[in-house]
C-alpha cells in the first residue's frame, strides 16, 4: 500500500484526536495541504489551550523526548511545523501498524 492511500485514515485520526470539525481539514489526498492545516491548528491550540494540546500529544503517543527537543529549540518560529510533522509521522505509523495487525501480520 502506498502512503497516499493512507491519507484518508490520517485525516480521520486527526479529526478524532484533535477534536476537529469534519469540514476543517482539506482534501484527504493532498499531504502538503493536510500539513499546512495541521500547522495552523497546532499554532491555535498551543496559544489557546496549551494543556489540551499537550494532552492530545500524549494520547496519540508522540515521543515525549522529541516534543521536548522541539519545544526547546532555538528557532521558535518553526515549532508548530515541526510538531505537525511529528504528529503526522506518528499517526501514519499508527495507521500502518493497525493495518498490519488487522491483516494478521503482527
Amino acid at each position: 500500500m502506498n502512503e497516499k492511500e493512507l491519507y484518508p485514515s490520517l485525516v480521520e485520526k486527526l479529526y478524532k484526536d484533535f477534536s476537529l470539525a469534519k469540514d476543517s481539514l482539506p482534501t484527504v489526498t493532498d499531504l502538503p495541504m493536510i500539513r499546512e492545516h495541521l500547522i495552523a491548528k497546532v499554532s491555535e491550540l498551543m496559544s489557546r489551550d496549551y494543556e489540551r494540546f499537550i494532552t492530545n500529544l500524549y494520547r496519540i503517543d508522540v515521543s515525549e523526548s522529541k516534543v521536548r527537543e522541539i519545544l526547546h529549540s532555538k528557532d521558535r518560529t518553526t515549532i508548530p511545523e515541526k510538531l505537525a510533522d511529528l504528529i503526522i509521522e506518528r499517526q501514519l505509523l499508527r495507521i500502518k501498524t493497525q493495518m498490519l495487525y488487522r491483516e494478521g501480520k503482527l
